[in-house]
């Protein structure tokens, strides 16, 4: 992955002020760069890779950016929680070159996983949306507002195994005709994968030929007895 991206002349302009820092640790770095020397030289040398299973289809091929722990976990809790929405560029351009080194980068569109309703309102944005807005831009492809959360569910790590099972049935609805495309389905943080697989079912149902997912980070929780 390339830890430079692209900057407008105006973000050039505004980093003799405002100047970039590392992702991980905070220190200021040249602009287009996202990691400092000494972050750079701890990440991991490829993008996580996970097979989610789906009932009666090949897997969802899954690629995450990092792992979900450290500094990485701290820097998307800033980016999820605490209003540093202008985080989605630089997440949102590593997001795409791991989709276009491990994924192909060949798809017709990008849709993400939506948050539901209430939770936009508290939130103000949407930050699936926001990073696939980003993955478009990098990856050249439309991103479609494709599913909507119809049902409120509760948090899936907080759920025991036979919980987790049902949460999400009948979450989300696909709106469009996905007939024929090849879809890249964004979302943050992927930890059981239930929610990615129900939302994944929905459009290949709507017509989507195959359907691969992409993700900031990757988590795995023991499942609660």
């Amino acid at each position: 992955m390339s830890q430079r991206y692209p900057l407008s002349w105006s973000r050039r302009l505004a980093c003799l002020f405002f100047p970039e820092r590392c992702l991980l640790c905070g220190r200021v770095v040249h602009p287009g760069v996202l990691f400092c020397a000494a972050c750079e030289e701890a990440l991991p040398p490829r993008p996580a890779l996970r097979r989610i299973g789906m009932p009666g289809r090949e897997p969802l091929p899954t690629a995450a950016v990092m792992p979900y722990r450290g500094r990485w976990r701290r820097c998307l809790l800033r980016y999820k929680f605490q209003g540093c929405r202008s985080l989605a560029r630089q997440l949102g351009w590593l997001m795409a070159q791991a989709g276009a080194d491990l994924l192909g980068g060949e798809f017709d569109a990008a849709v993400y996983v939506p948050l539901g309703k209430k939770r936009r309102r508290e939130r103000e944005y949407d930050q699936s949306q926001l990073l696939a807005r980003n993955i478009g831009l990098f990856l050249g492809v439309p991103v479609l507002d494709a599913l909507e959360k119809v049902k409120d569910t509760k948090t899936q790590h907080e759920l025991g195994r036979a919980e987790r099972l049902h949460n999400l049935d009948q979450a989300f609805r696909c709106s469009m005709d996905l007939t024929g495309r090849r879809v890249l389905l964004v979302d943050d943080i992927v930890t059981t994968g239930a929610t990615l697989r129900e939302c994944a079912k929905e459009l290949y149902r709507a017509g989507a030929i195959e359907v691969c997912c992409l993700c900031t980070a990757t988590a795995r929780f023991a499942a609660k007895p």
